[in-house]
C-alpha cells in the first residue's frame, strides 16, 4: 500500500500582464468612454429632474431614454449598446447605495 501523502506544497505565482493596444484601439477605446461617460452626466440629470418634479427615475425608465438617445445621436448609435446599459445599471445601483 503506498503511503498517503497529508500534505501538499502548493506555490503561488503572481503575473503580470501588460496591454499594447494600437493607436486604432486606444481611439476606439476613448471613444466609448467618452459615450458612457456622457450616458451617465445624461442619467444624472434627468434623475434631478425627475426628483426636482417628484417621479420616480429607476433603471426601466432610463433604459428607455437610452433608446431615444441612441435613435436621436448618431455618434452614440456608433458605440455598443452593451456598454451603455451597463452605464445605466451601475448609475442605478450607485444611485439606490446613496439614497440608503
Amino acid at each position: 500500500m503506498p503511503a498517503q501523502q497529508t500534505e501538499q506544497d502548493t506555490g503561488s505565482a503572481r503575473y503580470t500582464y501588460r496591454l499594447r493596444l494600437s493607436a486604432t484601439a486606444h481611439r476606439s477605446l476613448l471613444a466609448e468612454w467618452g459615450r458612457c461617460r456622457w450616458v451617465w452626466n445624461q442619467c444624472v440629470a434627468e434623475s434631478r429632474a425627475a426628483h426636482k418634479a417628484a417621479e420616480t427615475c429607476g433603471p426601466a425608465r432610463l433604459d428607455k431614454m437610452l433608446t431615444g438617445w441612441r435613435s436621436g445621436r448618431k455618434w452614440l448609435r456608433k458605440g455598443a449598446s452593451v456598454p451603455q446599459q451597463q452605464t445605466i445599471r451601475d448609475f442605478a445601483k450607485s444611485r439606490s447605495k446613496a439614497q440608503k
